[in-house]
């Protein structure tokens, strides 16, 4: 047997996702229209013993700051320097 060594939650995306990029997420229900942000900073949250990645995220909705799982945002265009 293998031993795989602990993921954490969104780390796929986490990775891949830098700070300036837009992104794009839904919240509760498939019925909510898509929302639209800019990642303003990446952490790592710990919930008992599980590790899950997170954004901070400037909503262009409302220009509300909003902390979002990694794991459910889309890229919709990275940062051009």
């Amino acid at each position: 047997m293998d031993i795989v060594k602990d993921s954490m939650l969104g780390e796929v995306n986490y990775e891949r996702i830098k700070i300036g990029d837009l992104v794009s997420w839904r919240d509760m229900t498939e019925n909510d229209p898509d929302q639209f942000g800019i990642v303003l900073s990446k952490y790592i949250s710990n919930l008992q013993h599980r590790k899950i990645c997170m954004l901070k995220v400037a909503s262009t909705k409302d220009n509300m700051i909003k902390n979002i799982l990694a794991i459910i945002v889309k890229i919709e265009s990275k940062k051009t320097t």
